[in-house]
């Protein structure tokens, strides 16, 4: 009650805190958001009004996105939209216009809001428990050459996806490869990291019409395709599988048999890595990360790009936030969790001290 008064008082005395918006109760962390809507003249208390609801929206939603980031995860469950966003409401304790104007012909809108952080921690969690099913993203990137021209068909990325699609992965299309890209992987799995994938699949096939073929009278169009195929995982550039194949190619129609040649080569290489890839999934240790004194939103997606700049962190979710505590699943190629956290504390000194570790977990202040 004290701090609700407090925050009365100061509203009358600052112009800019023209609206406050109450809701229900619960553990809540100001969040700041902004709207725009459109300007209307002689009508500032409804735009501050209209814009301070689609702030409080949006914050909801920023939130949302921070619980549910990983190390792994690219779109959010839809029952997010249907059971949180839809009634963002609920997830909202009080709010309040710090700052509006006009910007041309909208009228700008930055709203603070108490989000009900430890409510809508939960929710997320228990939508993810049962409507998410969380997968390795994989990135498949390929460099195709048909007749000795660059092909942009994607006929091998077509039979890696054809045999790796019943396996619990995500697979990312990665795009045509250029030669640089075959010959300095860096870069191109540094960017695959950024975008969440925790192994890549690079491919170079090839494929051409039988020589031996040239001279037979028929109307088929025998084709030859070969592939080297190379998985890496993002996390320390370490080459986890490999295969090179061969396959033929046959129809009346020439692009088809080109195309079945690259699939069926392509497709039997990626099923001969698909258990290498398994076991490195399974090798990451897991464990959990407490991290105590969070205190915001913004300070807990500060963390979490903390985790990803870390190459032993192969994937990590958020399980649990309440009272400014944050509790991670980790999965890192570390022996113990307190490797995990001499390496934590190596590149970040100045961001955390130890409170507590054991071989299954450890807990940190967040500085």
């Amino acid at each position: 009650m004290k701090k609700f008064l407090s925050l009365l008082i100061l509203c009358l005395f600052f112009s800019a805190c023209q609206r406050i918006n109450i809701g229900p109760k619960g553990e809540g962390e100001y969040v700041m958001a902004s709207a725009e809507v459109p300007f209307v003249e002689g009508s500032v208390s409804s735009m501050k009004e209209e814009g301070l609801v689609l702030a409080e929206k949006a914050a909801v939603e920023k939130a949302a996105r921070v619980f549910l980031s990983s190390n792994s995860l690219i779109e959010y469950p839809e029952r997010v939209k249907t059971d949180i966003l839809a009634n963002y409401k609920n997830y909202v304790r009080r709010s309040y216009v710090s700052s509006s104007y006009r910007k041309g012909d909208t009228f700008y809108v930055e709203g603070r809001i108490m989000v009900l952080v430890s409510n809508l921690a939960a929710k997320v969690k228990e939508i993810e428990d049962s409507s998410y099913v969380r997968k390795t993203n994989i990135l498949v990137a390929s460099r195709e050459i048909i007749n000795g021209e660059v092909s942009l068909k994607q006929y091998c990325r077509q039979g890696i996806y054809k045999a790796l699609k019943n396996f619990p992965y995500t697979l990312l299309d990665g795009g045509t490869l250029s030669e640089n890209n075959l010959t300095d992987t860096t870069s191109f799995i540094d960017k695959a990291k950024k975008e969440g994938a925790r192994f890549v699949i690079i491919a170079e096939a090839d494929a051409a019409p039988l020589e031996s073929a040239a001279a037979l009278t028929t109307t088929f169009k025998p084709v030859r395709a070969k592939v080297n195929l190379k998985v890496m995982a993002t996390s320390n550039y370490q080459l986890v599988a490999q295969a090179a194949e061969n396959a033929s190619g046959l129809d009346a129609v020439q692009s088809l048999a080109e195309q079945k040649a690259l699939m069926n080569a392509c497709q039997t290489a990626a099923e001969q890595v698909e258990e290498d890839i398994t076991q490195a999934i399974n090798s990451a240790k897991t464990f959990n990360f407490i991290v105590t004194n969070v205190n915001t939103i913004e300070r807990l997606e500060k963390l979490q790009n903390i985790m990803r700049s870390q190459r032993d962190v192969e994937d990590f979710a958020l399980i649990k936030y309440r009272n400014s505590t944050a509790t991670f699943s980790v999965q890192a190629k570390v022996s113990t969790a307190e490797e995990f956290s001499a390496k934590i504390l190596r590149k970040n000194v100045s961001n955390f001290t130890i409170v507590n570790a054991s071989a299954d977990s450890i807990t940190m202040e967040f500085i």
